[in-house]
C-alpha cells in the first residue's frame, strides 16, 4: 500500500508549530544571559570596591594621628600592621588597607620617661612650706640636680639659724635638709628675679630630647611667673618638632609635632 501523503497545508501548519513550541526556550536562554552580563557589568568582582593604599600612605595615615615613627609596617589580609615608637613607648598599631582607619592599638613596651609632670610655681611652693613649717622663708630657687628640677628654699629659723630645704617641685613635699653656715654674705633675697637659662642652654637642653636641627626660639610666659622656652626643631625625615622647656630648671615640660603647638 501507498502510504497516504500529507496535504502541503497540513505540513506547513505541523512546522510552523514546532517552531513555535521552540521559541519559548530560546527567548528564556537568551533573556537570562542578557540579565547576567548586567548583572557581572554591574558588580565587576574582578575588581576590589576600594583602592588599597600603598605602604608610605598607610604610614602618613598613622603618623597624622600618633607622632613618630614607624619601625615595622606588614600587610595581612587587608589590614597594615604596623610597630609606632614614640615618647610614650612602642606601640602595635592596626590600620584598615581601604579605609586608613585605625581598628587596634596596642602598647608593646612603655617609656618610664614619657610622662612629663607639671611643675609647681614659686606661688604654689609657697603655699605648701607654709603647710609644713611656720618659719620664715628667706629665699626659693628653681634648679636643676643630677638632671632633675627641685626646689631649694632657704628658711630662717627662730634661734636665727639658717636651714636649707631641697623641695620636690611636683608636690611641695621636703625631700631634705641641712643647716647653713652663716654665710658671707646676705643670700639672695625671695623677690630677687630667678636666672634664666640662655637661648643656646635651652636648645641644647631641646637637643638632647629630639636630635635635629634648630629652626626657631622663642622665650614666653615671663610674666606669669611660669617662663619657658619654645624651640623649633627640624628633623631629617621633614617633620618639625616644638620642644617646650623650662626657663629656670632646663627640664622639658612637652613634646609637641607639626601643627600641634600649645599656646
Amino acid at each position: 500500500m501507498e502510504k497516504s501523503q500529507m496535504p502541503p497545508e497540513m505540513k506547513r501548519e505541523q512546522q510552523k508549530s514546532k517552531r513555535s513550541s521552540r521559541r519559548p526556550l530560546w527567548w528564556g536562554a537568551g533573556l537570562v544571559a542578557v540579565l547576567l552580563v548586567i548583572i557581572v557589568g554591574w558588580w565587576k568582582p574582578w575588581q576590589s570596591g576600594h583602592v588599597m593604599l600603598s605602604a608610605d600612605a598607610a604610614a602618613q595615615a598613622v603618623l597624622e594621628q600618633y607622632p613618630g615613627e614607624i619601625v615595622n609596617s606588614t600587610l595581612k589580609d587587608g589590614t597594615y600592621i604596623m610597630q609606632l615608637r614614640s615618647e610614650t613607648g612602642l606601640y602595635d598599631v592596626q590600620l584598615d588597607a581601604e579605609t586608613a582607619t585605625v581598628s587596634a592599638i596596642k602598647r608593646l613596651e612603655s617609656n618610664p620617661q614619657a610622662e612629663e609632670k607639671t611643675l609647681l610655681s614659686r606661688e604654689q611652693i609657697k603655699t605648701e612650706l607654709l603647710k609644713q613649717t611656720n618659719e620664715q622663708l628667706v629665699s626659693l630657687e628653681l634648679v636643676e640636680q643630677q638632671g632633675s628640677p627641685v626646689y631649694l628654699a632657704v628658711l630662717k629659723m627662730k634661734d636665727n639659724s639658717r636651714e636649707q630645704w631641697t623641695v620636690d617641685p611636683y608636690n611641695g613635699e621636703k625631700q631634705s635638709s641641712k643647716t647653713l653656715d652663716t654665710p658671707a654674705s646676705e643670700p639672695a633675697k625671695e623677690d630677687d628675679p630667678p636666672r634664666f637659662l640662655s637661648e643656646k642652654e635651652a636648645e641644647q637642653k631641646a637637643l638632647a630630647r629630639v636630635p635635629g636641627e634648630v629652626d626657631d626660639t622663642e622665650l614666653r610666659g615671663t610674666n606669669s611667673g611660669n617662663p619657658y622656652y619654645l624651640v623649633e626643631i627640624d628633623l631629617e625625615d621633614g617633620r618639625e618638632a616644638i620642644v617646650q622647656v623650662n626657663a629656670i630648671s632646663g627640664a622639658i615640660r612637652s613634646v609637641t609635632w607639626d601643627e600641634d603647638e600649645e599656646d
